[in-house]
């Protein structure tokens, strides 16, 4: 016997497949727009914005196998933590420097406005 909500009509779920998109789309906005996150040659990029509405931003992400990278961006400047794990060290990339960050340890780097 199938479970009542596979036997339900599909239009049920279309406000909250609609929602549930617009929500997933948000986030990534919001996640990447202010630290100017991408993936490019097997490393993170970021190019931050200065963000002057807000004292502080973050927020966690997995990057191939690190799970809880957090990303802090701060005013003049960006701290990266990659948690403890037995990964490869991330290769965070920024315009005109790269920096390597072996897992268990951060880095705070200076940004210029």
């Amino acid at each position: 016997m199938a479970a009542p909500h596979l036997a339900a009509p599909r239009t049920e779920f279309t406000a909250e497949g609609i929602h549930l998109g617009a929500m997933a789309g948000t986030l990534d906005l919001v996640q990447r727009a202010p630290t100017g996150l991408q993936t490019r040659a097997g490393a993170p990029w970021l190019d931050p914005v200065p963000l002057p509405e807000l004292s502080s931003y973050g927020f966690s992400l997995r990057y191939q196998e690190h799970w809880g990278v957090q990303l802090r961006l701060e005013r003049g400047r960006l701290d990266v933590l990659v948690p403890s794990s037995d990964a490869d060290p991330i290769d965070i990339r920024l315009p005109g420097r790269a920096v390597v960050v072996e897992p268990g340890e951060s880095v705070r780097l200076v940004l210029e406005d």
